[in-house]
């Protein structure tokens, strides 16, 4: 990881334990990989072009990460189906895809290269959140409803604007009515739609806000509440393993069978690897393999979904397109192609985009690279970080820019320092993605309850559980009645011991003040650290760029999602859903409310399958 807590037990969100599961998860890429597609309007350059070039033409990059496109002769088929909507992938947004055009009366197959869990009955889906805004669901509980031309605007803003306002929209408007009906399929008596302090559904919201204190504006953005959590039973311990505590897989199932019942037909343990396309360039289907190696041809009488997922598992797309990545890596002398995100997806639905005469969004790509700044079990919360030399470098509350602001610290220890009144700053933090999350107001009580424990531990410091996401991760938090003890423990020493405590004075100013002269951060979160004990939570910089949990740069569509040639005309029978479509995020993952980045993908999948459906 670029940055990452310093000790082993620490961990920055879900990024940590999910790292290990996609690294052991890589040998089975090959076989849960996604399609790719051929066209007779191929973008795969000429021999002469590429004799003068090694890349696509389109992209900036050194090397030819999208290859010929697949052909297959058409002997080796060995049936033909035909369906009105052909989806490829059955996850978040390839399974409400499917679900709307059945939905509409459509024809509907499914191809998907996994196969069900043979214990569960049904799909992994990864993942624990439905972020959305104005359900009734929410409204019922007081959030909303709220200005949607506001939530789009903010969007935009923290997407620097490199989105595309139409396709945000498209969610902004929708979403609420997509949990809604989500919601609607599980049944009334199940364990998931239980709520309160220990449910297994819950709504991320700030402690002790109003449902009117929303939107919270805090370093110059806003956040509302919106973010559903199927995180499933409440556990005490710490959790290792990949969603061990997300129930919303089972969620899932409900709406599968659900199309099931409507007549689509799921093929799992069939992976796509060439859509059709006649003389004109339109999409008329995919060509798929089965598990035996026989192939089938599915034709799509009004279109072709591309639901496969992000490129997160191709360390050479990921290389050759998210470029901000691969820069801070190689400058640290990281092996070219080496860097991958925490998902199973190789890219392979992307390639059939281009393949077909789609594009991937110009750069700046971005991938769901989260958190930066100082360590801590409380996560993008507004407290004093300061880096390897001691000093304060940014806004804490500009949650958005945290990550990219500690990359650029000198490489070593990035640490968050505090006082006896942690527990206020944590109490008056946003709803940031990551931020501290009262859904389960045990979290708070456990998070006392650890650091408690703390200045007792001495210089070993002490594990402390987060309050933030469902899977009880924990940091190691030092502690001391003194403040330079405290910085030694968390390793100050030296020059940047003398320049750390020096920094502290200096906030200290700040906060007496009541202004933040230095960067600007919010009156609110301006607390003195001045009362013992004191605390300190090391993470470390490494400088290294990460593709984090998912890669997010997708296709270029229109406000349909219709996959468009840079010429803007549209490929006829070709859409893209989920982390296959573009233009949704522009510079990096930043959303007004958390879950965002499921909650896009099952409503854009809702929108496009009941558009195909209706063609």
């Amino acid at each position: 990881m670029g940055i990452e807590n310093k000790s082993p037990e620490t961990t920055m969100g879900r990024r940590g334990f999910l790292k290990g599961a996609a690294l052991a998860g890589a040998a089975a890429v090959a076989a849960a990989a996604m399609p790719g597609c051929s066209s007779p309007k191929s973008q795969t350059q000429s021999a002469e072009a590429t004799q003068a070039s090694t890349h696509p033409s389109g992209y900036m990059c050194s090397e030819d990460w999208l290859g010929e496109a697949p052909s297959i002769d058409e002997s080796k088929i060995t049936d033909v189906i035909s369906a009105d909507v052909v989806v490829c992938g059955s996850g978040h947004s390839g399974t409400q895809a499917a679900l709307a055009a059945a939905e509409e009366g459509a024809s509907v197959v499914v191809l998907e290269a996994r196969n069900v869990d043979s214990d569960t009955g049904y799909l992994h889906y990864y993942g624990q959140e439905f972020g959305h805004f104005n359900s009734q669901w929410l409204i019922n509980q007081g959030y909303g409803p709220y200005d949607t031309g506001e939530i789009v605007s903010e969007f935009c803003r923290r997407g620097g604007n490199r989105v595309s306002p139409a396709i945000i929209r498209a969610f902004v408007d929708n979403c609420g009515e997509a949990f809604d009906h989500f919601i609607s399929l599980i049944p009334s008596d199940n364990h998931m739609l239980e709520m309160g302090p220990k449910g297994e559904l819950g709504l991320h919201i700030a402690y002790g806000r109003n449902p009117e204190d929303y939107p919270i504006e805090m370093g110059g953005y806003k956040t509302w509440v919106g973010d559903a959590m199927f995180w499933g039973k409440y556990s005490d311990e710490p959790v290792n393993g990949v969603g061990a505590m997300s129930n919303i897989s089972e969620a899932e199932s409900f709406q599968v069978a659900e199309a099931q019942r409507l007549g689509a037909k799921w093929y799992y343990g069939t992976t796509a690897v060439v859509c059709t396309q006649n003389g004109d360039g339109d999409v008329t289907g995919v060509i798929a393999k089965g598990e035996d190696g026989s192939y089938i041809k599915f034709e799509a009488a009004k279109g072709v979904i591309l639901a496969t997922g992000d490129m997160g598992q191709n360390g050479e797309m990921i290389w050759n397109l998210i470029t901000e990545v691969p820069e801070w890596c190689e400058r640290q002398g990281v092996e070219a192609g080496s860097v991958t995100a925490m998902t199973m997806n190789d890219g392979s639905g992307l390639k059939m985009g281009c393949w077909a005469g789609g594009y991937i969004e110009p750069g700046p790509r971005p991938t769901m690279s989260m958190g930066g700044g100082g360590g801590g079990p409380w996560g993008t919360a507004p407290f004093l970080w300061v880096n390897a030399e001691g000093k304060r470098y940014m806004n804490e509350a500009v949650t958005v820019g945290a990550f990219a602001a500690t990359l650029r610290q000198p490489i070593g220890t990035v640490a968050t320092v505090t006082d006896s009144k942690w527990l206020t700053t944590v109490q008056r933090a946003s709803i940031d993605h990551g931020a501290p999350n009262y859904t389960r107001p045990q979290y708070y009580d456990d998070l006392v309850t650890d650091m408690s424990a703390v200045v007792a531990a001495g210089a070993q410091g002490a594990p402390v559980r987060t309050c933030t996401i469902a899977e009880r991760m924990q940091s190691t938090v030092y502690g001391a009645d003194d403040l330079e003890t405290a910085l030694k423990y968390a390793g100050y020493e030296g020059d940047a011991l003398k320049e750390a405590l020096a920094t502290v004075a200096r906030y200290n100013e700040l906060c007496y003040a009541g202004s933040d002269a230095d960067f600007g951060k919010d009156a609110e979160v301006m607390i003195p650290i001045d009362e013992p004990p004191f605390y300190v939570a090391p993470s470390s910089n490494e400088a290294k760029g990460v593709a984090g949990l998912v890669t997010l740069a997708g296709l270029m569509t229109d406000e349909n999602l219709n996959v468009i040639r840079p010429d803007y005309t549209r490929i006829k029978g070709l859409y893209a859903v989920g982390n296959c479509l573009g233009q949704r995020f522009g510079n990096a993952y930043s959303t007004p409310t958390a879950g965002v980045s499921i909650g896009m993908a099952m409503t854009h999948g809702r929108v496009c399958g009941k558009t195909v459906a209706n063609l």
